[in-house]
């Protein structure tokens, strides 16, 4: 006590009075000697940190994106928007490490960590600028070699995305976590940094994968495994580019950095590997107006095939959703505007007016042949209709590259017959599919070319297609033998893939006494018998199984070519069945190869047979059952796994945890 009082009467002394504020200190301790004075108590901030910073990192990004690739031309709202977008970012980005600074324990590791991932963002934006023409004015890399400048530019762009990627994603996920716990006392740490590692997971898998598909980009390797593909040069196309004897140029224009013209591109390049009379140029028609005005080019995905003064064009389009139907049948495209630029326009026939199958627009079995008059076209053929009022039953016209006959249903006029034989004689050209179902007498027609026609229709009973389902199928025939003629090359090489189907054929075979060259050049198989009594089963007291002839090629050389001299030569093609020039039995592609090749051979273009390559999409079936299938396998089975595989991964983390607990 008398310490006490001793003390009062010394403040008394210096002037303090009894009811005087004890001072800050008062009734704290001194520090022992040699022992650093306590830190003074913090004040608060003047702006705290807290989730508005999010939202304003994120509107600072977006003010950069609208000022560099929404307006970069408007230069005073394009330097407002990036300027202030950056400012912001930087303002932020201090402001998150002055709360670091300030904060202590578990909350300052936090914030530190928030600080240095959005100060890798500002890095980022740093490095964007360097692409930049002003950047890379200011680096020196404008007055580099164009390649090098290239790679350059490539280089800082993949460094400031991948580096925005990776401190932004974490930095988000870390905001989220983080954002319920602002105003507690303390905060899980731990939950922050599982969602900031989680971000930092998922920005590494994302800018693995892109780099990884941008290395692979580079590389000058392709492989498509997917149904969608761009259509290959088919053999049928390189042999007639071997065959140019004069230069031929091409010319494509679509804009750069397009996918189009690359697949158009790659399919060029092949074509013009055939052969060095072709030359191959890619443009873009609006940095080169003068050559696209030559060329009559007024839109981008235009082809330009030119030789001397002839030309042709090829529009594919340059939109891959549009021209992906036109790359699937690129192939088949090109040959057809090649030719037309190669050789002149020929002219072929088809005979009206004895019900052929030419004359029939519809029918429920696909007894047309619209497919048949389009690969005509294709060949650079015009098609026209040959009747008696056309002159068939005087004079078949001179322009006739070839004469067509398809299945007719009525007897040609002994004037028609005659008019075609003269026409063969004098080294015209025919096509002849003589059909059974008619029921008339074709025999007449086979005789003009040294053929004789035998209308049983054949059957087969061990090898043949179902389309009725009931016996009359066993004179659906199907056939892999062929010689090794000309007209049949290309089903020949490939025999046993390229079955053709011969829906009620009958057979040929060679007339006697005749003068001309017959090669038949598709048979049945040898169990074929014919049907003679037209119950479409085998009869062994009266039939007989054997290989009958199905097609022949006749010729006859008339007068030798060479010397300027045409050479003149009698050729026809005959085949006993009509329906395989069918629309129906085109859907079996031999089908068409064997038309194709035919066609060829007459028109003496036989050096071009070959495959016309396609990837044109197939048509889906869907039975019932199938459709079935699918409903269940979507509706129950798939939902089913999908929450079976749930329940396992939950159950077995839940007894992890158990055990750990």
């Amino acid at each position: 006590m008398k310490d006490k009082q001793a003390q009062a009467d010394e403040a008394e002394i210096r002037g303090e009075g009894a009811g005087s504020a004890p001072p800050p200190d008062a009734g704290r301790e001194a520090p022992p000697a040699g022992e650093p004075a306590p830190a003074a108590p913090r004040t608060a901030p003047a702006i705290r940190a807290g989730g508005w910073m999010v939202p304003a990192y994120a509107g600072a990004l977006l003010a950069i994106f609208l000022g560099e690739r929404v307006v970069p031309t408007i230069e005073w709202l394009r330097y407002a928007l990036s300027g202030l977008g950056f400012l912001t970012l930087a303002l932020v980005t201090a402001l998150r490490f002055a709360t670091a600074v300030r904060e202590a324990g578990e909350r300052r590791a936090v914030e530190r960590a928030l600080a240095i991932l959005s100060a890798l963002g500002v890095v980022a934006v740093a490095a964007y600028f360097t692409t930049t023409d002003a950047g890379q004015a200011m680096l020196g890399a404008s007055r580099a070699a164009p390649e090098l400048r290239a790679r350059i530019h490539a280089a800082t762009t993949v460094a400031w995305i991948a580096l925005l990627v990776m401190a932004t994603v974490p930095l988000f996920f870390g905001e989220a976590a983080l954002a319920p716990m602002r105003r507690a006392e303390r905060i899980e740490g731990r939950r922050v940094r599982a969602a900031t590692l989680s971000g930092v997971t998922l920005a590494f898998a994302a800018v693995y994968s892109a780099l990884f598909v941008f290395a692979a980009s580079q590389l000058d390797l392709k492989a498509d495994f997917s149904y969608y593909r761009t259509a290959r040069p088919g053999e049928s196309t390189k042999r007639v580019a071997e065959s140019l004897t004069a230069p031929l140029k091409i010319t494509a224009f679509f804009p750069q950095q397009n996918e189009v013209g690359a697949e158009v591109e790659g399919y060029l390049r092949e074509v013009k590997s055939a052969s060095p009379q072709i030359t191959v140029e890619m443009q873009d028609r609006l940095l080169v107006p003068a050559l696209a005005k030559e060329a009559k080019v007024t839109q981008d995905g235009v082809i330009v095939l030119s030789r001397d003064s002839s030309r042709e064009t090829l529009t594919v389009g340059s939109d891959i959703k549009s021209a992906g139907a036109k790359l699937k049948s690129l192939d088949a495209d090109f040959q057809k505007v090649l030719l037309k630029v190669i050789r002149p326009q020929r002219t072929a026939y088809l005979t009206v007016g004895h019900g052929e199958l030419n004359e029939s627009a519809s029918s429920p079995e696909g007894r047309t042949t619209k497919n048949l008059r389009k690969l005509l076209e294709s060949q650079n053929y015009i098609v026209k209709d040959l009747g008696l009022a056309q002159g068939l039953g005087s004079e078949i016209p001179k322009d006739a590259s070839v004469v067509i006959v398809l299945g007719p249903q009525k007897a040609f006029l002994p004037e028609e017959v005659a008019a075609l034989k003269r026409h063969a004689d004098e080294g015209g050209h025919l096509l002849l599919a003589l059909d059974p179902d008619a029921k008339v007498d074709l025999d007449p027609l086979a005789g003009a070319v040294g053929l004789t026609w035998k209308p049983e229709v054949l059957a087969n009973d061990r090898v043949y297609v179902r389309r009725r389902y009931n016996d009359s199928d066993q004179a659906m025939l199907v056939t892999t033998r062929y010689s090794s003629h000309a007209s049949v090359s290309t089903l020949s090489r490939h025999a046993q893939q390229a079955p053709t189907i011969f829906p009620g054929a009958s057979s040929l075979d060679k007339r006697d006494g005749g003068d001309q060259k017959i090669d038949f050049v598709v048979r049945s198989l040898g169990e074929t018998f014919a049907d003679a009594n037209g119950n479409f089963k085998f009869d062994a007291d009266s039939e007989k199984r054997s290989a009958y002839n199905l097609a022949a090629a006749v010729s006859k050389e008339l007068a030798p070519g060479g010397d300027d001299k045409e050479k003149k030569e009698l050729r026809a093609f005959v085949v006993a069945d009509a329906d395989v020039f069918s629309d129906a039995a085109f859907r079996n592609e031999p089908n068409i190869v064997l038309a194709l090749d035919a066609l060829r051979w007459l028109g003496g273009e036989e050096s071009y047979a070959g495959e016309i390559t396609t990837s044109e999409d197939v048509r889906i079936e869907h039975t019932k059952e199938k459709d079935q299938v699918w409903f269940w396998a979507t509706i129950l089975v798939a939902p089913a796994m999908v929450l079976g595989l749930g329940l396992f991964i939950t159950r077995r983390g839940r007894r992890a945890s158990g055990r750990r607990a």
